[in-house]
């Protein structure tokens, strides 16, 4: 690798990671212009590394590409959450089945591993910890299901969720009790999923999988509740 080459490497990466923190938390709204000269300027690169950053966006359905018009910030339709979860609730039902009988030690491991960081993460109240860690935690199990077309269906619906998720979950003081109940409640599921995982009991997991969507929908909905959070969201989310 060159060192041109390496450099543009890390000038992506960053870009890569600054555009997806800002398209998550809402900071760059559904539907804005992603201009490659103006992302250009912002972060001080060429366009080489924007444009390799707006294909990994692309990828995970963050961002969306159409000839004559360039890249945007991809839509969030809040308005067929009924669509949503009825998806999200059958990829996570059948990946955390298929996570407790094709599961490797290696992938245990790794599922583990992101479990403790959501732990971490919510006895301090980080939510861009807490969400990021909730989405590899899931993610992993996906991959441990090792069903490449389910898991990567999987992972978009998991992105789709990380965004309502900043929404839902970065609008509450550290006073909220009804947020640190949800985060205990949360990490029960997460232990109670990952140990029958462990254990081989595929009912159990397509069980809890099952009950922690339920979970989360209750939460999104209690929050989209609040004036504030609808006021902030109210955007056309189509992006139109």
């Amino acid at each position: 690798m060159t060192e041109d080459s390496a450099a543009s490497g890390l000038g992506s990466e960053m870009v890569y990671r600054s555009l997806r923190r800002d398209i998550l938390k809402l900071d760059l709204r559904p539907g804005t212009e992603l201009d490659e000269s103006v992302v250009s300027a912002r972060y001080g690169v060429s366009r080489t590394p924007v444009r390799e950053a707006l294909i990994r966006l692309t990828a995970e359905n963050l961002v969306t590409s159409t000839k004559g018009r360039g890249a945007r910030v991809a839509g969030l339709d809040l308005q067929n959450l009924r669509d949503f979860f009825e998806g999200l609730d059958i990829l996570q039902r059948v990946v955390t089945r298929l996570a407790a009988v094709r599961r490797r030690p290696n992938d245990l491991d790794t599922i583990k591993a992101h479990m403790l960081a959501f732990e971490e993460g919510a006895r301090a109240l980080d939510s861009e910890t807490v969400n990021e860690a909730n989405y590899a935690f899931h993610a992993a199990i996906g991959e441990a299901g090792q069903s490449s077309h389910l898991a990567a269906a999987y992972r978009r619906s998991l992105i789709e969720s990380l965004r309502i998720s900043y929404v839902c979950f970065s609008e509450h003081s550290e006073l909220d009790e009804r947020l640190d109940a949800h985060l205990g409640a949360t990490m029960q599921d997460h232990r109670a999923m990952f140990d029958a995982i462990v254990a081989g009991d595929v009912d159990t997991a397509e069980l809890i999988a099952g009950n922690h969507v339920e979970l989360f929908r209750g939460r999104i909905i209690t929050t989209l509740l609040s004036t504030d959070t609808a006021r902030r969201i109210s955007v056309k989310t189509a992006g139109g």
